[in-house]
C-alpha cells in the first residue's frame, strides 16, 4: 500500500540565527544550513538527482530568496 504524505515546517527564528552552505566540490551536492537556538534546517537534493534538475532547484530557491531579501526591504525601510 502506498500513500502520500505532505509536511510544512516553519520556525521562527530568534535574534541569532545562523545561515551557512557546505561546498563539496565535486564530491557531492552542496547543503543549505539554517540554524537557530531551537531549530535547524538542512536543504540539499540527493545525489542521484540529475544534474540540471539540481541547477534548476539551485535557480529557482536562488529567485525566492532573492525575492523575499527585496521583500524584508520594503518591509523595514520605514522602521530604520
Amino acid at each position: 500500500m502506498s500513500s502520500l504524505i505532505g509536511a510544512s515546517i516553519s520556525f521562527h527564528l530568534t535574534e541569532k540565527p545562523f545561515v551557512m552552505c557546505h561546498d563539496y566540490g565535486t564530491e557531492r551536492t552542496p547543503i543549505l544550513a539554517v540554524q537557530d537556538a531551537h531549530a535547524s534546517l538542512m536543504l540539499h537534493a540527493r545525489d542521484c538527482l540529475p544534474p540540471a534538475e539540481q541547477r534548476t532547484f539551485a535557480r529557482e530557491l536562488l529567485a525566492a530568496v532573492t525575492a523575499y531579501a527585496a521583500a524584508v526591504e520594503k518591509y523595514t525601510a520605514p522602521l530604520t
